[in-house]
């Protein structure tokens, strides 16, 4: 049986008036307050009073739930310890003075000592945010940090975690308010926001408004505000701000708009300027900025230094990180995060893009004085994946090898045949029989397609096929023939660099005995080590599959090198803890090498590849490697579903990467 409480009903305009908002914000707040009573009452209009109810089955329960300090303005006591984490982050950075430890044991139900041991996790997680907690003898703790570090954090566990989980009532209750007239505002500013930065957004104002409730404000210095001036974000989110007035009568300081037009500065994603009609107002065309233009030459100079890909001629690469620098510099000199949805199957999918991104990132840290984010990176690898797509002209015409059983005739009508399926991939081909296998110079012949089993082991690629190709084996000759040849990439391997079963005990040494072999047996420079050292610093050149590939700073070497050292005991590589079973030194030269696109292309879906790299690290032989190699060259180095789910990262570095 249902009872009604307490009336019998109230008219929208009446609650709405004793509650000082409007109408379309009541019925947002009613729709919240029945998501979080559900189970025990609900808020339902009845036209026979022409007003709204509450009902109930348990009368007693739902106002016990609704009293003060029941739970409904703040989370619920937490049943484990990621849950007493992140209940503990929110308590500090919400409140501003001094808690004990006593007091936070008493309200988590759990002894001092684990509230200890909650608190080492907890700095884990403020610290990026450049916040610390301050113990003090007979006063407890408190985080200590800027008000816009507080936000920043507040949001970005609002955003990790479920946000009915962790997010107070006020603040849920203002993202639904709030929701509607930011999407005018911003949709009448011109300004294109993702809906996954759109929603991040939200999340940043609602926290802003509780924040500002209980009186804590950003701070912002006259030139900061000056620059915003006459910006298209500020004037939106000055129309926010009035609307936030108008709608729950909370003003905001000039400070306080300013910080929202920096969110929508940092979290815009600008329209194709070169798609853009010529015809538009000039005001609403993108104009890329001197200092973005710059960043993007430094990063694409980065990008040759390293791995001799040369993208500083590609208009259309230049144009399209410059539009995504500008609000990513904003990000970085805020500390704001953005979350990519996209980020595993970037680095499964892209591998070499993202290791060009991830090279790159490093000028756009020093420049703004913060390192990006994977997921950061992962947004940037996008724009050097289409970038790779539109430099892989037709692929380089393959000489092959067809071996069929009979004589001359049935050969020239599989040539005739090979020519017709296949002549746009094909320069040479070369029939013979399988007696005449042996007397074949294979120095010039990419792959060999046979009709009969050759029980020997040849020295390119081998794939049986039938006499009369069917659509299936069609299509599988034109996906291999489509790849680079694994031709030109092993030929850059060299027997005397592979050093399996390294005994090392940490990257130091390592380091050290690698640089020591490439210096004695080639010609490099001799301040090859340092330079490669220089790179480690400035960022870590691990991929997260047991697997580095160390590399100087700049071309240190008259022709390209590969050194490959295999440990029997894996060593931690970074801060972040991933460990290292496979070392990859390369460097490449000055002159431009025609085989180091194939190389890294080759390299990069190996490292990503678990299957690969397991094979590799528990073999430990030249033969392991060159047969991996020679598969990734061709494309025939298949990925597991875990491969593309994962990123390409070993289990245990990902559970490493869950717990941080």
């Amino acid at each position: 049986m249902k009872y009604v409480l307490d009336h019998e009903g109230v008219g929208i305009d009446e609650l709405a008036a004793h509650l000082g908002v409007r109408p379309r914000t009541l019925r947002a707040r009613i729709a919240r307050a029945n998501r979080l009573a559900d189970g025990l009452g609900r808020i339902e209009f009845r036209r026979s009073v022409a007003g709204y109810v509450a009902e109930t089955e348990d009368e007693e329960r739902l106002r016990a739930w609704c009293s003060p300090g029941s739970g409904m303005l703040k989370p619920v006591v937490p049943e484990d310890a990621d849950g007493r984490v992140r209940y503990l982050v929110n308590d500090l950075l919400s409140r501003g003075g001094w808690v004990t430890i006593d007091d936070l044991s008493s309200v988590l139900f759990v002894s001092r000592t684990r509230i200890s041991a909650d608190l080492r996790e907890v700095e884990k997680i403020i610290e990026p945010f450049g916040l610390t907690v301050v113990r003090r003898p007979r006063y407890g703790i408190r985080v200590e940090g800027p008000e816009l570090a507080r936000r920043l954090c507040l949001a970005n566990l609002v955003v990790e975690e479920r946000r009915d989980d962790l997010a107070s009532g006020a603040i849920a209750e203002l993202l639904d308010t709030v929701s509607g007239f930011v999407e005018e505002a911003v949709a009448d500013a011109g300004l294109v926001i993702n809906a996954f930065a759109y929603q991040n957004l939200l999340v940043h104002i609602a926290i802003a408004l509780v924040r500002m409730r209980e009186g804590c404000y950003v701070p912002m210095d006259a030139s900061s505000l000056d620059q915003m001036q006459n910006t298209p974000e500020l004037a939106a989110a000055r129309v926010i701000a009035g609307r936030i007035g108008d709608e729950l009568g909370q003003e905001l300081p000039e400070e306080e708009v300013a910080y929202i037009a920096i969110h929508l500065a940092g979290k815009q994603m600008i329209v194709d300027a070169l798609a853009a009609d010529d015809a538009a107002p000039e005001a609403e065309r993108l104009v890329i900025t001197d200092e973005a233009w710059d960043v993007v030459s430094r990063m694409l100079e980065v990008v040759w230094d390293s791995f001799r890909f040369d993208f500083r001629g590609d208009l259309e690469l230049r144009m399209n990180l410059a539009r995504h620098v500008m609000p990513l510099a904003v990000r970085l000199q805020h500390r704001m995060k953005l979350k990519n949805p996209l980020l595993s199957e970037v680095k499964a999918c892209y591998p070499l893009a993202y290791s060009l991104a991830s090279e790159s990132s490093v000028v756009l840290a020093n420049r703004y004085g913060a390192a990006l984010s994977e997921d950061e990176i992962g947004y940037i690898a996008l724009s050097f994946a289409l970038a790779l797509e539109r430099q892989k002209e037709a692929a380089p015409k393959k000489n092959i090898l067809v071996v069929c059983a009979s004589g001359a005739g049935s050969a020239r009508l599989l040539e005739y045949r090979y020519r017709r399926e296949f002549g746009s991939y094909l320069d040479k081909i070369v029939t013979c029989n399988a007696s005449q296998v042996d007397e074949i110079d294979f120095r010039d012949i990419d792959y060999v397609f046979t009709t009969v089993p050759l029980g020997r082991a040849l020295p390119v690629p081998v794939r049986e096929v039938t006499y009369f190709l069917d659509e299936h084996e069609i299509a599988g000759v034109r996906e291999l023939l489509a790849h680079n040849s694994p031709r030109g990439v092993l030929s850059l391997f060299d027997r005397e660099l592979f050093f399996p079963h390294l005994v090392e005990k940490d990257k130091e040494s390592v380091l050290c005995r690698l640089c020591a072999e490439v210096s004695a047996r080639r010609a490099v420079s001799p301040r090859f080590e340092e330079l490669v050292w220089e790179r480690e610093r400035r960022a870590a050149t691990s991929f997260g599959n047991l697997v580095a590939m160390p590399h100087p700073l700049e071309a240190a070497s008259e022709q390209i090198v590969i050194c490959v050292g295999l440990l029997d005991e894996s060593v931690v590589w970074d801060e972040y803890g991933h460990e290292v079973r496979a070392v990859f030194l390369i460097a490449v030269p000055q002159e431009a090498d025609e085989r180091t696109g194939s190389l890294f292309s080759a390299l990069a879906d190996l490292f990503v590849s678990r299957e690969g790299m397991a094979r590799l690290v528990g073999a430990q032989d030249w033969g392991t490697l060159i047969e991996l190699v020679g598969e990734a060259a061709c494309g025939s180095l298949k990925q597991s579903p875990e491969d593309v789910a994962a990123g390409g990262e070993a289990p245990e570095a990902r559970g490493r990467d869950q717990r941080r």
